[in-house]
Parts: structure tokens; sequence; C-alpha cells
């Protein structure tokens, strides 16, 4: 079922973007009489803004290809300087229809070509299957598609936007059940997301600027892996500082501070600091980390500290042969990691993404491997075994997952 829901998914991705590429480029042969480019070339030929065939009109009463179009365009595109507001619109019409051809001839639209790169859109289609054994049920079985868009509009300045739908195997009722806002650990069900970050990011008085709602992740992820709206500021370069201050989700305001050191280059060193005022109580949370690679080993290992009287000390470390790249097919990774997070000892909130929710009050190990088994994929088989901080109770849940990348 898996094959079959993922090989659907993909062929519904890949004709809506190919799709839109053949209509752009056509078809060879003529273009039929009835099509609004003769009117439109006519207009730039009357205008003196293209030249027909040596005697300088264009008749448009015999059909042409779309190669000769594209001749028409060419020539129109060199006397632009001289073109009408109108004219323009249309030479620019008539530059999108034939932007293939042009490029054929070795013509480059750079109007077009600037819109292009000012927009990026990627994203990440996944297919999962979580399935707890014992303990506290837990079984995720969802589709889920996470589209990242960037606007440049600017100098130096992006507008980003991440969407994110999901729909759960076991009840589609649920609705869009994705994301950050994933999953009710107190209900077991899904809460409505679609828009997880919407902010600009530039250059500011010597920083790097972000203003809106975007994900923060301090030392790996360890006090704090949420989203946020607010601020933040990130300057210097082998030492790197990121100074924040923003709101989270339970309307809880916080600051923050996180160094990052780039001692050479395999080996980073983390420290960071939050306080975040909940329920007129502050509670600041301290954390350092590392990261080093041997060879073809990676390995990360935090530790994070809270300021409340009981169960305040949280740690993972991890271990990580090779590497997965969704670019190589072929290539994969293998994995083990250990961690104890009390709930006390860091910061969360319900509408935190679901690996997040997973690691809170766990102590024990997860281990598994990566797999790029085609070109922009990628398969994940993991499994997560330990107790609950708090009840003890045993804890296994099984992963496997498989991405789709665009």
């Amino acid at each position: 079922m898996k094959k079959n829901v993922a090989t659907i998914l993909v062929l519904i991705l890949v004709w809506g973007f190919t799709g839109i590429v053949v209509a752009a480029a056509g078809t060879p042969g003529d273009v039929p009489l009835n099509h609004w480019a003769y009117d439109a070339v006519k207009k730039l030929a009357d205008d003196g803004i293209v030249d027909g065939y040596g005697s300088g009109r264009f008749c448009g009463d015999e059909p042409l290809t779309r190669f000769e179009f594209a001749v028409f365009v060419a020539r129109a595109m060199a006397k632009k300087d001289k073109a009408s507001a109108e004219d323009k619109i249309l030479l620019e019409k008539l530059a999108v229809e034939y932007q293939a051809e042009l490029k054929g001839l070795g013509i480059r639209v750079s109007a077009l070509e600037n819109r292009t790169d000012a927009i990026q859109i990627s994203g990440t289609a996944r297919v999962r299957f979580d399935q707890q054994s014992c303990g506290t049920l837990y079984d995720d079985r969802h589709i889920n598609i996470d589209i990242n868009y960037a606007y440049k509009f600017a100098s130096g300045w992006t507008l980003k936007f991440e969407n994110e739908w999901q729909r759960s195997f076991a009840d589609p009722s649920l609705g869009n059940t994705a994301g950050w806002n994933a999953l009710d650990p107190e209900t077991n069900s899904g809460v409505d997301s679609q828009m997880e970050q919407m902010y600009i990011t530039g250059p500011l008085a010597g920083t790097t600027a972000d203003f809106g709602q975007f994900k923060y992740k301090p030392v790996y992820g360890l006090t704090m892996n949420t989203s946020v709206v607010g601020g933040q500021f990130t300057f210097g370069d082998t030492v790197k500082t990121t100074l924040s201050a923003a709101n989270t989700y339970d309307k809880n305001g916080f600051s923050g501070i996180e160094v990052s050191w780039s001692a050479n280059k395999t080996a980073s060193i983390k420290v960071g600091y939050q306080t975040i005022d909940i329920d007129g109580i502050q509670t600041n949370y301290r954390s350092m980390g590392i990261d080093t690679k041997a060879g073809d080993f990676l390995i990360i290992a935090a530790l994070a500290k809270s300021n409340n009287s009981t169960d305040n000390k949280a740690y993972c470390s991890e271990l990580q042969y090779k590497a997965a790249d969704p670019k190589i097919v072929g290539s994969g990774d293998i994995f083990v990691d250990y961690k104890k997070i009390p709930a006390n000892a860091v910061y969360y909130t319900t509408k935190d993404l679901e690996d997040r929710i997973l690691d809170i009050n766990f102590k024990g190990v997860r281990f598994g491997f990566d797999y790029i088994p085609r070109k922009n994929t990628k398969f994940t088989l993991w499994c997560m075994d330990g107790k609950d901080i708090t009840s003890r109770n045993d804890i296994k849940i099984y992963r496997g997952q498989m991405e789709f990348y665009f």
C-alpha cells in the first residue's frame, strides 16, 4: 500500500509541474490562424517594432510555425526601448509564449529570467507509518506535503512561506493535521495547521534579520524546537551569534541568545541561553553542545539545564555513519542516539513537531538507517526503545517512512 500511495503522489506532482512546462513550450508545427499571437505581432509590425518578410510588413494571412513567431519576437526585442507601454506588454506576453523557441535561437528573455530567479519553490512529500507496541497508544499513519516558497523582493531581502498539509490514512476526517500543529499528546488527535512559517529575512545594520513567524531551534533543538513569532538578528562568521525575541504558540514571551563557534572545518561548538515567561514565572534554559566529523562518522552531543527545582537536566548524543544524500542514488547512513529529556528541563508546546513531542519525557535509544533508492527520494526506518521518565512505562515506537523531494 505504501508503494502504491507513494507512486500515485509522485505521478500527481510530476504531472502538475510538467503540464505547466509543456503548455509553455507548445508543440512543433503551424500556429492556428485564430491564435492571439497573430494580432499581437501585427500590432507590433504596424507600430514599427517588428519587421516582416523583407517588405517591412507582417500580413498575418498565412499560418506560421512557432519558430517563425520566435524570429519575429526576437527582432522586436531588439527595438524594445522604442516600444510603447502597451507594445512592451504584448512583447513580454509573446516572449513568455515562445520562451522555449527563443532559447533555441539563443535569445535570453531577461525580464522572465529575473522573475523566475526571484521566486523559488521547493518541498517534500512524505508517507509515514508509525506504530507503538507498548505504553500509550501512538499510531501515526499519514501522507504529508510540505511546500516552501521564497520571493526576493528587494536587494538582499526575501519573503519566505511554508505551507503544510496532511491527511491521516486511518481517519481522513481529522483534517489538516500537519507539521508544527501535528499532534496533541493529551488527546492523541490532530490539530489544524497550514501556515508553518511566514517571515522576511535580509541584511540590516551588519546583521541578517528575520521578522515574522519562523522556526527556532538553538543548540540542536534540545531546549527548544518550536515555531515563534517575533524577530532575530544573526551576525559573525567564525563565531556566529543569534539574538532572538518573540512569542511562542502558547503566548509565552521569550528572549534568547545562541553562539556558534566553527572551531575548524569538521567541528563546531554551540552554547545557548533562553528566558521564557510562563504565566508570570520566569524560566531559564541553558544549553551547550558539539558536533564533529571523523572520517565517515558524525558525532553530536548536547546537554541542557533549566532553573526548575526537579528533573531539570537533559542530554542527548548521536553517532551517525556516512550520510544519505537525496541527489546520490545508493547513498545511505546508519545512526544511533541516546536521549534523556525530562519535561522540566526543556521548553515545548503541544503544537511542536511530532518527533519533538515523542522526545519529551523519553529516556532511551533510537536506531535506524536512511537510504536513497532513487534520486530525490529517501527511505527511513528506525525504532525508539526506552521508558517514560515520569511513569517508568516502557516505550517502543517503530517508523517506516518514504520522502520525495521537489
